[in-house]
């Protein structure tokens, strides 16, 4: 049977000789696992199919459960993030995220059109990408399950005070009296992320609040899926504001 499905490359390993395993994500048959024969060949004409990031409709043939990849039309390589470092890992972060909360057989195509508009933004803005990996990881957390509630601000009245605490056991930031399981958190961090989810936010309170982001989002994550996330960890270690 030969399937026909937007994909984009998640990870690629060296295979045999010259051959590859590539795990795509499908944004409606979710992540899939398929072999590409000769593409590490010279002039092999899939090369480009099988590279980190790639963004192609694939031609897959599929039997008893396994695929091969027998054709692919690009849509975008997104080539530019091989030349900075920060900006490579980022993008490593994003499709690492989705290695570890993707399942077979599932539709994510709000997912997958959030991960696609990410490597967009870290591919050809001028500026920091990291804004746009933070909200994709908004998403990620939402359509994995746990959606972070950004409501503090409504919820005492425009008046947050300085003193934030993060609650990992609801994914909300609240006070202290409040908290069950959390930690300090920042009101940097608190609006740099509602700025990244499109909520009215405090442009004065942004300093030093994207690094912060990142980590508590780091840590939010592998609580929540038992991931390690390497990748995003070695962007983290990487970035300065």
């Amino acid at each position: 049977m030969e399937i026909k499905t937007d994909a984009i490359v998640l990870q690629s390993i060296d295979y045999k000789d010259n051959d590859k395993l590539l795990t795509l994500f499908s944004p409606s048959l979710g992540k899939i696992t398929a072999g590409i024969r000769g593409v590490k060949k010279p002039k092999a004409k899939l090369a480009f199919s099988a590279q980190p990031f790639c963004f192609a409709e694939y031609v897959l043939a599929e039997k008893g459960g396994r695929y091969t990849v027998t054709g692919a039309y690009l849509h975008e390589s997104f080539f530019s993030l091989r030349y900075d470092i920060v900006r490579f890992y980022a993008a490593c972060a994003a499709t690492e995220i989705c290695l570890g909360i993707l399942m077979e057989n599932e539709s994510y195509e709000g997912l997958f059109i959030g991960l696609a508009e990410c490597l967009k933004s870290l591919a050809l803005a001028e500026e920091d990408g990291t804004e746009a990996l933070i909200s994709f990881v908004l998403i990620a957390l939402r359509e994995s399950g746990y959606p972070l509630d950004l409501s503090f601000l409504e919820e005492q009245g425009g008046d947050i005070g300085e003193k934030l605490w993060f609650d990992f056991s609801d994914g909300k930031f609240t006070t202290f009296e409040r908290c069950v399981q959390g930690e300090r958190a920042s009101v940097s961090t608190y609006h740099t992320l509602r700025k990244c989810a499109g909520l009215d936010y405090d442009e004065s309170a942004l300093s030093g609040g994207r690094k912060r982001a990142l980590r508590l989002l780091k840590a939010f994550l592998s609580e929540k899926t038992e991931e390690k996330f390497n990748n995003f960890s070695e962007l983290i270690r990487l970035y300065e504001e």
